[in-house]
């Protein structure tokens, strides 16, 4: 069975070349392509065609778990492996050496499902990197959290808090911890606000003596239902599409009760909230591309933050799609698009 399952894998490549070309040709002269280079444009067809043909475990299978993915970055970087058993079945993998005066804590996108993309680490590396060249050497570090359907909520969540909980007692301040998450990994930081404001009881409680630095949510998972009229518009065009989105989103919304949803969907959550948020983080980005199918639901919610966090920036990069950024990385491209550079900038703020 392994065997044939392995074949078909394979035999469900052998499309992608040809597939890749027609995309290509169709869509480089389309308006959110104005930007791109043909490098991120094939890149981009690559990408929708994978994400719709393979299943959930046919691409675990591919690329192993989230360990493996760190591992071969670090080989193929040629950089020691740093990794921190933090109890709960969750670990901490430092890209870079382990440093402890400030850290910027990633917790990656998949849908609870997959672990991250080789462009995930990437693109925190070249972070970690261009931020060094600035004088500053924040420790990067991302959350090696358990998956679904292995793990339910709210088990992310108790391994997130349980990180947190871990850096403070190595000596890091709140104040000194910048959160990145993208997708469900911002969905994850929202679990972790909703938890702080309106404690979960299976979970241990997290209490932070001084407002965390900031917190950057990268096309954040914050609607499950896939209702919103950018999924329709953006479907033909995101690799993230709407069937998709609605086919995890139901998985992971079903093993959430009924009185937590709120943690889980912050666009659907009662009016106020999220209120008291603000002195929680310090400053809060929300990140979106024009053409992607959550577009919608992040506005909506970006909305919903502003009104209760005075410090909070909602940015939509024109054509951009799921997670724009770590695509030019995924493609390999050398041509960076514009949300790249407003996170350094927003990281070097919160690193000085």
């Amino acid at each position: 069975m392994i065997v044939l399952e392995s074949l078909w894998t394979l035999v469900k490549l052998i499309p992608l070349p040809a597939v890749v070309v027609c995309e290509t040709l169709a869509t480089a002269d389309a308006p959110y392509n104005k930007h791109r280079t043909l490098r991120r444009i094939i890149g981009d067809a690559a990408a929708r065609y994978m994400a719709n043909t393979f299943s959930i475990p046919q691409i675990r299978k591919l690329s192993g778990s989230t360990l493996d993915v760190y591992t071969n970055w670090a080989v193929k970087a040629k950089v020691p492996l740093v990794v921190d058993e933090i109890g709960g079945d969750a670990k901490l993998l430092w890209i870079g050496p382990r440093r402890l005066e400030r850290v910027i804590l990633v917790v990656h996108g998949g849908g609870f499902m997959l672990p991250p993309m080789p462009a995930h680490l990437l693109f925190w590396d070249y972070v970690r990197v261009e931020l060094e060249k600035k004088g500053l050497t924040p420790g990067v570090v991302f959350l090696n959290y358990s998956l679904w359907p292995e793990a339910t909520f709210p088990t992310q969540l108790a391994q997130l808090c349980r990180a947190i909980k871990y850096l403070t007692a190595a000596g890091v301040q709140p104040s000194s911890i910048q959160l990145a998450g993208d997708s469900a990994g911002g969905n994850l930081i929202l679990q972790l606000f909703s938890h702080i404001l309106h404690p979960h009881p299976a979970v241990d409680m997290l209490v932070l003596v001084e407002p965390l630095r900031a917190a950057y949510l990268i096309s954040p998972w914050v609607g499950l239902s896939g209702e919103t009229a950018s999924h329709d518009e953006n479907d033909k065009i995101d690799y993230a599409r709407k069937e998709s989105l609605i086919w995890i989103g139901s998985r992971i919304a079903g093993d959430v009760p009924e009185e937590y949803r709120a943690f889980a969907q912050a666009s659907k959550a009662p009016e106020g909230w999220f209120t008291g948020v603000d002195a929680v983080v310090g400053d809060v980005l929300v990140t979106a591309g024009g053409s992607e199918c959550l577009r919608d639901d992040v506005l909506i919610f970006g909305d919903m933050m502003k009104r209760v966090h005075p410090k909070t920036e909602v940015v939509v990069q024109p054509g951009g799609i799921h997670v724009d950024m770590f695509m030019d990385f995924w493609a390999g491209e050398t041509k960076v698009g514009m949300l790249t550079p407003l996170i350094l900038d927003r990281l070097l703020a919160g690193c000085a």
